[in-house]
């Protein structure tokens, strides 16, 4: 995968699509998107298979924007990231059914305050300045507080595993907060 993809940047650069210097930006990007559809085909397809699907959706549509948005923990490779993004979903699909709804509803609001607290954790590969910084606190505020209304409404409503999952993802991305901002503290970033 890496060789092809190296090589797919260098006929890039030779036709002059892109820059040489930036050969190394686009090998990264290139890598980080197929395997984020990677991730998502396998994590969509087994959701097909076991009847899961509509809470796949709702759990991931929670995670992506708020993992992207307000970073959080990140493995060292790509393998590792797939790894505990796929058994993450296993875990949630098979817990799913044993959440409550006043568990699901103190951990969406535990989340959101962690999130209203932390994000966007910082991160030693994405240098932000303190304007974007303040940009992307209140979009993940926003987004992680819509998804908890949304979450609440579903419960509440005629989707309850919906809004488990919903509930779910930001739990997750809460705790995905928690545990990079330890690593942060751990190597000394006070950000």
């Amino acid at each position: 995968m890496t060789s092809l993809i190296i090589r797919i940047t260098r006929r890039w650069s030779r036709a002059g699509v892109i820059e040489k210097a930036d050969e190394d930006i686009y090998e990264y990007g290139l890598e980080l998107l197929i395997f984020t559809i990677i991730n998502l085909a396998a994590i969509l397809v087994s959701s097909a298979f076991t009847g899961k699907f509509l809470e796949s959706l709702a759990l991931l549509a929670v995670i992506l924007p708020l993992q992207s948005f307000g970073g959080g923990f990140h493995a060292k490779t790509h393998l590792r990231c797939f790894l505990i993004m796929y058994i993450g979903w296993w875990s949630v699909i098979f817990i799913l059914p044993l959440i409550t709804t006043t568990v699901s509803i103190i951990m969406a609001s535990a989340a959101v305050i962690i999130v209203f607290a932390l994000a966007p954790v910082a991160n030693e590969n994405v240098k932000m300045s303190a304007r974007q910084r303040r940009k992307m606190r209140l979009l993940v505020r926003i987004v992680a507080a819509t998804g908890a209304l949304v979450s609440a409404f579903f419960i509440y409503g005629l989707y309850k595993r919906i809004g488990i999952a919903m509930s779910m993802g930001l739990g997750i991305t809460g705790l995905s907060m928690l545990i990079a901002r330890g690593k942060n503290i751990a190597n000394g970033i006070f950000v």
